[in-house]
C-alpha cells in the first residue's frame, strides 16, 4: 500500500526550489554581455513576452497553490523561501509585527499547502 501524503520535509525542500526559481526570475542573469538596446531591438522583432516564459510543472503547480493562500501566509513564504536577509529586518521590512507573528504565518501557510498537495494526489 502506498502513502500518498506530502511530508513536511518534501514540502519545505519544494519551496526551496520554488524560492530560487523565482528568486532567479526576479534577481535576473547578472550583467549582460550585449548592450541593452540590441536586446531590446531582438525582442521587439521576435516579440517575446513574460507569457512566454517556461516554467517548470511543479513550480507553476506550487505557485498556484500559493496564490490561493490568505496574504499573509504568501508574505511568510516570500520571506522565508525568496528573501536572501532572513533576519528580525527582513521579517519587519515585509509587515510582521514580530518574529512570533511571522513563524505564526508560516506555520499556516506549510499546513495549508500539505493540506492542499496531500489531497490533490
Amino acid at each position: 500500500m502506498m502513502n500518498n501524503q506530502v511530508t513536511i520535509k518534501q514540502l519545505r525542500q519544494a519551496l526551496k526550489r520554488w524560492g530560487k526559481f523565482w528568486y532567479g526570475k526576479e534577481l535576473g542573469k547578472g550583467f549582460n554581455r550585449v548592450a541593452v538596446t540590441e536586446n531590446i531591438s531582438r525582442y521587439s522583432v521576435a516579440g517575446c513576452s513574460s507569457d512566454q516564459m517556461s516554467v517548470p510543472a511543479e513550480i507553476s503547480g506550487l505557485t498556484a497553490i500559493i496564490d490561493n493562500l490568505r496574504p499573509e501566509c504568501k508574505r511568510a513564504l516570500r520571506v522565508k523561501y525568496l528573501s536572501t536577509d532572513k533576519g528580525l529586518e527582513a521579517i519587519k521590512m515585509t509587515g510582521f509585527d514580530s518574529k512570533r507573528s511571522f513563524e505564526f504565518w508560516l506555520v499556516k501557510a506549510e499546513r495549508a499547502l500539505l493540506l492542499a498537495l496531500s489531497g490533490a494526489q
